[in-house]
């Protein structure tokens, strides 16, 4: 499954990770001042930011799986 990468998933691939940053940057922040449970929840947002930039590669990770499974039942 080899898909020609557009332009407008190339841009969005970059906002998530623009996202991740923002937010790690502001759950360091919040570490500073205290508050621990926001910073935490500010962790895990940057966290599902970067597995949405590995969106295609988790994807063809999972296909690599299903077709590993799918050979080796028959």
């Amino acid at each position: 499954m080899k898909k020609r990468k557009t332009f407008g998933q190339i841009i969005i691939t970059a906002m998530f990770i623009w996202s991740a940053l923002l937010c790690h940057f502001e759950a360091s922040s919040l570490r500073e001042e205290g508050d621990i449970l926001n910073a935490t929840l500010y962790w895990f947002f940057g966290f599902t930011a970067v597995l949405g930039a590995f969106r295609f590669k988790i994807a063809e990770l999972i296909y690599g799986f299903i077709k590993f499974k799918n050979k080796n039942k028959k």
